[in-house]
């Protein structure tokens, strides 16, 4: 994935924050916006996508090559504007396995998470943009067979996720979560290959 696309997703991020309605104020003394919870613990679960976000987005990705991955992500707030916007810092441990992969994954990232949408009375949902790196203790497969040239394949490249959470409002400390799990070289910046996981998941805030 490009910069030049990841700021295309960051547009289109702020011109939705621009048009979702206003949070009264009773809204904003709700448990989703008064919580304590700092801290998030995730597991989630997804097959490896053939092909690019767009492809995913569009939803005309296929998942033909019987790859997946695991992880277990551990979350804190650092910080919240009110009740719109909070931002985390977020580790993770994943496992690769399937037909061409056998290792582990280890990711940091710092995430920023919008919280209002006008169904949140009915579905408590939240939107989240995380960049940062990530680190294979071996080498992928599938990013060898993507390029010719293996120099461009490395164990570290930048990495970025993108989640949806969703949960009832009389369990706050419960979200289930769909995730982009995406690998890539930043742009070039750092190698050339890439990699995006489909993935499903829950969320438990403590």
């Amino acid at each position: 994935m490009t910069f030049q696309r990841f700021w295309w997703l960051v547009i289109l991020l702020i011109f939705h924050l621009l048009i979702s309605p206003n949070v009264s104020a009773d809204d904003s003394q709700s448990e989703k916006y008064t919580s304590n919870y700092l801290w998030t613990l995730s597991a989630f679960v997804g097959p490896h996508a053939d092909d690019t976000l767009t492809d995913i987005y569009t939803l005309n990705a296929t998942y033909s090559d019987d790859n997946y991955v695991a992880v277990m992500a551990l979350a804190r707030e650092v910080y919240q504007y009110k009740q719109w916007v909070s931002v985390e810092i977020e580790g993770q441990v994943g496992k690769h396995f399937g037909t061409d992969v056998d290792h582990w994954e280890f990711v940091g990232l710092i995430m920023g998470r919008w919280h209002p949408f006008l169904w949140d009375r009915y579905i408590d949902s939240s939107f989240a943009i995380g960049i940062g790196l990530s680190y294979n203790s071996d080498l992928s497969q599938i990013e060898l067979e993507e390029k010719e040239d293996d120099e461009d394949v490395q164990r570290l490249l930048g990495s970025l996720a993108f989640e949806l959470t969703f949960g009832l409002p009389q369990y706050p400390r419960w979200n289930l979560i769909f995730r982009i799990h995406h690998r890539s070289g930043a742009g070039s910046l750092i190698g050339e290959a890439s990699t995006n996981y489909v993935c499903a998941g829950l969320k438990l805030a403590f």
